[in-house]
């Protein structure tokens, strides 16, 4: 049977040996998603406590713009959505799964930085060793929307010269030099790595951990880039679905009144 509970603002989604701690006031952030003692996710405690800094680890939504912003633009790197409370609106759980719902909309601040109405909903689902997010934007605005949108899991690994991901050959993107480049293998374990690679119509990737374990990772058709991150000395390597390259224009709008749904999925052999 799986649970659902709120425990002073962080909600605790559990299926069997499984649990997800979500925080709806610090962007909804999945702070924690844990199978037996595995945390597959890295998080630094210190920047979840601290409400002046962007959290450091989870799983951040990339909302209205994954990336630098554009020149010109007021809109924080990453956007807004990160850093905003989330109203829950909903939390159940049965005898497969717990689900916790949150939705975000705008206000006069976020139009002051990004000019257009929208709803996004954000469904969080435990099932089994199975984390599902499921977003479904709508532009309730009277001029198209641009999607530009992506989430930054921060995954724990092991030996970081034994990290590999699934998907990260051939050409990409070096956000460190700002030029492109031909990739033959990522090595994470030498300084900061920052590379964007066009998914190819892959919908999914798999993350060696440099521990023996593996992490899976599958995505709407929505997603057309995959981004891999880490820094020197730090246990995590994220794995990024976006929507488009940072610092590039979105590629896909919404038309006024329309809505899109978009899905990430998460899992672990047990």
């Amino acid at each position: 049977m799986a649970r659902i509970e709120n425990v002073e603002g962080r909600w605790r989604l559990s299926d069997a040996q499984c649990v997800v701690e979500v925080v709806p006031a610090r962007g909804a952030l999945v702070t924690s998603f844990s199978i037996g003692d595995d945390a597959v996710l890295f998080l630094d405690e210190a920047t979840l406590a601290d409400p002046t800094k962007n959290v450091r680890g989870g799983v951040p939504l990339l909302f209205p713009f994954a990336g630098k912003a554009p020149a010109g633009s007021t809109l924080p790197q990453h956007g807004f959505a990160r850093r905003l409370p989330w109203e829950v609106s909903g939390a159940s759980a049965d005898e497969k799964s717990a689900r916790l719902e949150c939705v975000l909309r705008d206000t006069d601040d976020t139009r002051a930085a990004w000019p257009h109405a929208f709803e996004l909903r954000y469904g969080i689902t435990l099932s089994g060793a199975r984390l599902t997010l499921e977003w479904t934007l709508t532009n309730r605005g009277v001029t198209p929307m641009p999607l530009h949108f992506g989430i930054h899991p921060y995954f724990r690994v092991g030996d970081k010269a034994g990290v590999q991901v699934e998907g990260t050959k051939g050409l990409a993107f070096d956000n460190t030099t700002q030029v492109e480049r031909t990739v033959e293998r990522v090595d994470f374990s030498k300084g900061e790595v920052d590379l964007h690679f066009a998914t190819a119509g892959a919908k999914g990737t798999t993350l060696q951990r440099g521990d023996g374990s593996r992490v899976h990772l599958s995505w709407t058709e929505q997603f057309d880039t995959l981004v891999v991150w880490t820094l020197p000395q730090q246990p995590f390597v994220c794995v990024e679905p976006w929507t488009a390259r940072g610092a590039q224009p979105a590629r896909q709008h919404l038309a006024p009144g329309a809505m899109t749904k978009l899905a990430v999925e998460v899992w672990r052999e047990l």
